[in-house]
């Protein structure tokens, strides 16, 4: 996945195509799909986001403006990308919302903070409702104790950990491999695969040193090698955050674009 606007020469493929598919659907692009991303796509994707009330209607199809077209209808052939959300919120009271609203997946926290834990009932009551989860982990902490007691994580699941800053490439290279390090020994003899969330950096560096099976690009754009890396990462999360349910549910989107990602639904 890649962003997709006018530039010249023009940008040219099947995802652009697709998004043209998607805006002919809502009546918003008169042409035919060609795969070029010209002047009317940009004006059909500034309509599109003007409808859908997104800021800034800028007719560039990034993280957020792709997430909400997938919860409305926009198919893919060029990646099987799927609609999700993170909150630090039990979600479970609002799973039949969530589902209505089009999402597909749940990431929750395992943290040392009880209000934005995940719980085994809040797991149970998301996969009754047909939702698959991802947990990530957001403290400091690489005991394999912490993170699986309460819930019983299915093996081949992933935890994902989080370094939810932009460090420096020496930080990168230093404390926060240093860490990631530990986290893949701790869990090396567990039936858990390892994700990394953070920017573009550390989600490469983490992922081509092998300790990390899955990517997680966090929402900052300003984060060191973005958009170098917002193509090739498992989960993208996208900003700004939004209130799914207004005074009740605030979350971030996210969109899944490989086919396994680390989720799994309780069966019990």
């Amino acid at each position: 996945m890649r962003q997709l606007r006018l530039e010249s020469p023009p940008l040219h493929g099947t995802d652009i195509h697709d998004w043209q598919t998607f805006l002919r659907s809502q009546q918003l692009l008169p042409d035919a799909p060609d795969g070029i991303f010209g002047a009317n796509t940009k004006r059909a994707t500034i309509a599109y986001q003007t409808q859908a009330g997104i800021l800034p209607a800028d007719g560039i199809v990034g993280p957020f403006t792709l997430a909400r077209a997938i919860q409305g209808g926009l198919v893919s052939t060029a990646e099987p990308l799927r609609p999700g959300l993170d909150s630090s919120a039990n979600c479970a009271p609002y799973a039949a919302q969530i589902v209505a609203a089009g999402v597909q997946f749940v990431a929750r926290y395992y943290s040392q903070f009880a209000r934005k834990t995940l719980s085994l009932a809040e797991a149970r009551a998301l996969s009754a409702a047909g939702l698959q989860l991802i947990t990530v982990y957001q403290d400091s902490n690489d005991k394999l104790e912490c993170f699986t007691a309460a819930l019983g994580q299915p093996s081949g699941s992933a935890i994902y950990f989080a370094a939810d800053f932009d460090p420096s490439p020496v930080e990168a290279r230093g404390p926060v491999m240093e860490y990631f390090h530990a986290v893949h020994d701790a869990l090396s003899a567990s039936p858990f695969q390892v994700g990394v969330y953070g920017s573009g950096l550390t989600c490469r560096l983490v992922r081509d040193a092998g300790f990390a099976n899955f990517t997680w690009l966090s929402q900052s754009t300003s984060f060191r090698e973005y958009l170098a890396f917002l193509p090739q990462a498992d989960i993208v999360q996208a900003a700004p955050g939004r209130p799914l349910i207004p005074n009740k549910l605030n979350i971030d989107d996210d969109i899944a674009r490989t086919p396994h990602f680390g989720a799994f639904q309780l069966t019990a």
